[in-house]
């Protein structure tokens, strides 16, 4: 919320020195919110993808550079440079370079329009590190450290490590790297369409030498020209084909986002379920050190005759069973390393583990995030993807019909040639001379048949055996029969894939519709049951409490106070479970919403786009 205050400030501030200075290049008619939600994408993409500067970088500086972007409709950075320092030469210059590193940048929204345009973007650092109050429930945080065990004071910065984890798999995602390419295809099919709205033209020469009927004298004929090609009227099918392009590229790179974000939840749901067997594994290894000091206890009590032999065997079964425990935990967490190691798709999963799990004791707490359902929902339709590039098909099949009933239109081409050419027997000294040509060409579909007409003129200069210039003018008129019957079967092609995109569009919004509330509701489960986990936590620490005492007396015996132990672990074991659960069903909430709800700079956080 804080960054969206001070770029829409910026933005204010831009539109007043618009008033009185009419260069700007911002449409004054284009909606502001469109244009500040466009500016704050920009700014949240820049700064996610610049490598965390060093603490006294930042201190050496406002915090704050603003960057002028030279961007191109489809996203196309052509220039940059800072409007504002910082006043670190280090913070500006680190900025620049991954601004014209990164090449992903989101194209104009519609309302933007289709030239390029200078558009400031402030990048924003932070530096006072300290956590938002509002993102959690301190009270709730508090409570579940302490029922663990934890000091919270300590925990303060947590990197769990998920951004590693991710930049790995993205090194590695052959689906993502095709999708890039895609985009880069997307990008010359615009470039090709484009070209098509131009003439086109080109260079010739010819030289011919040869003998003439009759003779044996040798003769030679030299021509060079320049040709044209210009479409003067196609019926907006050239226009049409470039928005189509357009529309194309947008549904690029809205496939290349969801495949970073399909990674991505692919990669965070394998790395929590890693981090709580890690937890689990923990958890029942500080068991088996509890339960050992009363196992040796009871060996001694055994020789001094103090405990029954029965007893001691109660005893010995439930540490076989704690070793059970552990032995299951180990191999959980092995499978949970090789899950996650598949994840982020490289061969050598144990090094790649080593580099994501690098600050090892750091556990996972509950998150509270205050949001609704309906605030779910709208995000999803707002930011996911896959439910923009279905948008964006269902408009490049809504070009294509349009270019399809264009097709139906009067076609007008002009043509024409200029240049020199000449002719001269072998004995004569050849004279260069002027040549050109001009047409007009038109054609027309009327039904499955093509009604064709054209009109040419041009001029030749004198060749050899000529006494004077040549001079010609064409008129002609061709119906072509039945010529033009695929023209149906495009039609009703462009109709029905148009169809089909609007049917896809609706499957997608109502699996979204879907996938969120079911999402939404595991992760509101999830935190009743973490409640409901922390109460009984509670009750067996309560019980264990007054079982050591009692066991110092000797009122119960050593097996009741193991069996405590294993009692409290057992809830601690449920607990992590749901706390693990608790993490997949808010990052499988997380991209059901486009990833609009939070931020995973240390830990999950809401998102600053209220």
């Amino acid at each position: 919320m804080y960054l969206k205050r001070i770029i829409l400030f910026y933005f204010f501030l831009f539109n007043a020195v618009t008033a009185i200075n009419p260069t700007i290049s911002y449409p004054y008619n284009q909606s502001q919110e469109d244009i500040t939600q466009y500016i704050v994408d920009l700014s949240k993409d820049i700064h996610n993808s610049i490598q965390k500067p060093d603490s006294t970088i930042l201190s050496n500086s406002k915090g704050e550079v603003k960057l002028k972007l030279f961007l191109s409709p489809w996203g196309e950075l052509k220039d940059v440079y800072v409007s504002e320092s910082s006043g670190s030469r280090e913070l500006d210059g680190l900025c620049l370079k991954t601004v014209w590193l990164y090449k992903r940048y989101q194209p104009f929204p519609e309302k933007l329009g289709d030239k390029d345009l200078w558009i400031d973007v402030p990048i924003i650092f932070e530096i006072d590190n300290s956590r938002p109050d509002s993102l959690t429930s301190s009270e709730f945080r508090a409570d579940t450290s302490a029922s663990l065990g934890v000091n919270s004071a300590s925990r303060k910065h947590v990197n769990l490590g998920i951004n590693d984890a991710i930049d790995i798999a993205l090194e590695n995602h052959m689906a993502a790297k095709i999708a890039q390419e895609e985009i880069e295809l997307s990008k010359l099919k615009i470039r090709e369409a484009r070209r098509a709205l131009y003439p086109a033209a080109s260079m010739n020469y010819l030289e011919t030498t040869g003998k003439t009927a009759g003779t044996t004298q040798d003769f030679t004929d030299k021509e060079y020209k320049l040709k044209f090609e210009y479409p003067l009227y196609y019926g907006w099918r050239l226009k049409y084909a470039v928005e189509q392009a357009m529309s194309n590229l947008k549904a690029s790179t809205s496939n290349y986002e969801k495949a970073l974000q399909d990674l991505r939840g692919e990669v965070e749901l394998a790395f929590y379920a890693y981090m709580a067997n890690k937890m689990d594994l923990k958890l029942h290894k500080t068991l088996l050190e509890e339960t050992d000091s009363i196992f040796t206890q009871a060996k001694k009590r055994l020789e001094l005759g103090l405990i029954t032999r029965a007893e001691f065997l109660q005893l010995e079964s439930q540490m076989q069973q704690i070793n059970y425990q552990v032995i299951s935990s180990e191999n959980e967490l092995a499978m949970a390393k090789l899950t996650l190691a598949q994840a982020v798709n490289i061969k050598e999963g144990e090094n790649a583990i080593e580099t994501i799990d690098k600050e090892p004791g750091k556990d996972l707490e509950p998150i509270v995030v205050e949001i609704t359902l309906e605030e779910c929902i709208d995000s999803a339709f707002r930011f996911r993807p896959d439910l923009k590039s279905k948008e964006y098909m269902l408009e490049f099949n809504d070009y294509e019909r349009k270019i399809t009933e264009s097709k139906n239109q009067l076609k007008v081409d002009l043509t024409g040639t200029y240049g020199k050419s000449g002719g001269a027997y072998e004995t004569e000294s050849m004279t260069m001379g002027n040549d050109w040509y001009i047409g007009l060409k038109a054609s027309k579909p009327l039904g499955g048949n093509t009604l064709s007409t054209a009109f040419t003129k041009d001029k030749t200069s004198q060749k050899h055996g000529q006494s004077s210039r040549t001079e010609s003018v064409t008129k002609s008129v061709e119906l072509g029969l039945l010529d033009g019957l695929q023209h149906f079967s495009e039609e009703k092609s462009a109709e029905i894939g148009y169809k089909k995109a609007k049917d896809e569009l609706e499957q997608v919004r109502d699996s979204i519709i879907k996938e969120v509330k079911e999402s939404y509701l595991n992760y509101k489960k999830g935190l009743v049951q973490i409640m409901s986990n922390l109460n009984k936590i509670k009750y067996k620490e309560e019980e264990l409490k007054v079982i050591k005492s009692r066991a110092e007396l000797n009122e119960v015996s050593l097996s009741e106070l193991a069996q405590a132990y294993m009692g409290l672990t057992d809830e601690k074991a449920y607990y992590i479970e749901t706390l693990g659960s608790l993490y997949q069903s808010l990052a499988k909430l997380n991209k059901a919403t486009g990833y609009a709800l939070f931020l995973d700079d240390e830990n999950f956080k809401l998102a600053n786009t209220k």
